[in-house]
């Protein structure tokens, strides 16, 4: 059978609907017409529908070369350039004539980086380009000798082809429009290295390889291959290309291999290089704090993460499937500063970073709560009792907020100690089955038992002055008087301390808390019986 081409000019996507849909009624009622398949096939095509418009291509009997090649077409559209080959190939047998499935063919083939066989190909599409219209026909056949000539130079690496080195602007221009529409990265890479030999003068060709290569390297960084594409970056920045926008690209690249091979005075030199270029763009500014701070220094970072924020805007490029992108991606970078700055113990620029999340989420809870943290870090009370009012306010029935009211607590001797466990006490039998405050309160505890043992050895050694210095003199010599005095005092302190330790003891968990805790009450006990013996 023979198919007449019967293009679709209707641009109105209501309209390729309709007619697929008169199309599809027609095919319902017995219509076997290959004609009417071909043009529902075409109509979903139009429609972007591509696997409905190759099911529709495959109904058709005994398909012609014109079928196969839409087929080889709806191919490329998906990208499976192997299967596209293969139909313009089977085409290209039954209609050896069409220089349309010529031309298609060839474009595969070359962007499959088959060399040899688009050199086998070309004559055949030379002698079939002069049966184009007159007014395109000298223009195809000139550029196809262009191509010829390119990859030819490219197969016997010879980059003295006469042909590339006289090329008019035109027909460079026509050139690197097809290299560049080439889907295979790799052989528009290889080509346009070869066309840079034969026209090194050509700022064009030049600019065109680096592109390709810049984005060939940033394919290989994608595939975490850091060393391949330094190399190859590195061969970039030997040629001193005066396009700024490139050598943008290039140092940025180059200082992103830096960091991810772990050399990051490099990254800090590129990185450095690169905003002196674009002194503007928050990128750059991002990454070069990334590298100060993978290199352990925070301080030179912190400029820089600050310059960062300060320069977003709706001028900067976001993914287009996140709403609010800008604003996710600064809050999650000051909770991540924040988190690194509290890390290192260094509270103030922690609670700076912070502080300016809230600002963006005022009234985020974890933020509040990570602000209410640091306010209490930073020795800074009366900030902290604010914010924790705000969190109340935010979810009033929160058990944890009393604890955190207990956090408040500055605990420096036995008043404050008992002070904070029997608010501990309190808060769990207000919430005895909350896992929660369970945690929290076993936590604190853990953190007083130390200072509690700080606290008895203390006392002890005031006792021990005493029993020295009692030794140490004639028994005329004492003030008794004042030694009991000092011993009553004693002993309240370490009935006070021994009274603690039993608060204790029920609000721990561990078997090891448990038994430093009864060895801290049986010191106790001894020091208390040590009191009394001396009169106290």
């Amino acid at each position: 059978m023979s198919l007449p081409a019967l293009p679709i000019v209707e641009r109105d996507s209501t309209r390729y609907e309709a007619a697929a849909q008169l199309f599809e009624r027609a095919l319902q009622a017995g219509c076997l017409d290959a004609n009417v398949l071909y043009m529902l096939a075409m109509a979903r095509k139009r429609q972007g529908k591509l696997s409905e418009a190759r099911n529709v291509l495959r109904k058709i009997p005994q398909p012609d070369a014109n079928v196969l090649l839409q087929m080889g077409l709806l191919s490329l559209q998906e990208n499976q350039l192997a299967q596209a080959e293969d139909e313009f190939a089977r085409a290209w047998q039954m209609d050896p004539q069409s220089y349309e499935i010529c031309y298609n063919l060839l474009l595969t083939r070359l962007t499959r980086g088959k060399i040899e066989d688009c050199l086998a190909l070309l004559p055949a599409a030379l002698e079939l380009a002069p049966r184009r219209p007159a007014q395109t026909q000298e223009d195809e056949r000139r550029s196809l000798l262009v191509l010829q000539a390119l990859l030819q130079a490219y197969h016997k690496n010879d980059n003295r082809a006469p042909l590339l080195a006289e090329l008019t602007a035109a027909d460079e221009q026509c050139l690197l429009r097809t290299l560049r529409s080439l889907g295979q990265l790799d052989t528009a890479l290889s080509l346009l290295k070869t066309l840079t030999k034969a026209r090194p003068r050509s700022t064009a060709v030049r600019e065109a390889y680096h592109e390709a290569a810049l984005v060939k390297a940033k394919e290989l960084i994608d595939r975490c291959a850091w060393m391949d594409a330094e190399r190859l970056l590195r061969s970039l920045e030997r040629e001193k290309n005066g396009n700024r926008a490139t050598q943008l690209v290039l140092l940025n690249l180059l200082g992103c291999c830096a960091c991810m091979t772990q050399d990051f005075d490099s990254a800090i030199k590129y990185f450095l290089a690169a905003i002196k270029l674009a002194p503007k763009d928050p990128r750059l500014h991002q990454n070069l704090a990334l590298a100060y701070e993978l290199k352990g220094e925070l301080a030179q970072a912190d400029p820089h993460w600050n310059r960062f924020f300060d320069l977003l805007d709706d001028r900067v490029p976001v993914p287009p499937d996140i709403p609010h992108y800008l604003d996710h991606l600064v809050y999650e970078s000051l909770g991540r500063l924040a988190a690194r700055y509290s890390e290192k113990e260094k509270w103030a620029s922690a609670l700076n970073y912070v502080q300016r999340a809230a600002q963006l989420r005022p009234n985020d809870p974890d933020t509040l709560e990570r602000l209410f943290q640091l306010y209490n870090q930073a020795k800074r009370p009366q900030d902290a009792r604010r914010t924790l009012e705000k969190l109340r306010q935010l979810r009033p029935s929160e058990p944890q907020y009393e604890m955190y009211e207990l956090d408040l607590i500055e605990v420096k001797g036995l008043d404050d100690i008992e002070k904070l466990l029997t608010g501990i006490d309190r808060i769990l039998k207000r919430y005895p089955n909350d896992g929660r405050v369970e945690e929290r309160a076993i936590n604190m505890v853990g953190n007083v038992l130390p200072l509690m043992g700080t606290l008895c050895d203390q006392l002890t050694d005031q006792m021990s002055k005493i029993i020295d210095q009692l030794r140490n003199l004639p028994n005329y010599q004492v003030n008794w008087s004042a030694v009991r005095e000092v011993m009553r005092d004693l002993l309240r302190e370490f009935q006070k301390l021994r009274r603690i330790t039993g608060k204790c003891l029920p609000l721990v968990n561990s078997d090891e808390q448990r038994r430093i805790i009864r060895d801290l009450a049986d010191h106790i006990d001894k020091k208390i019986e040590a009191c009394r013996s001396m009169g106290a």
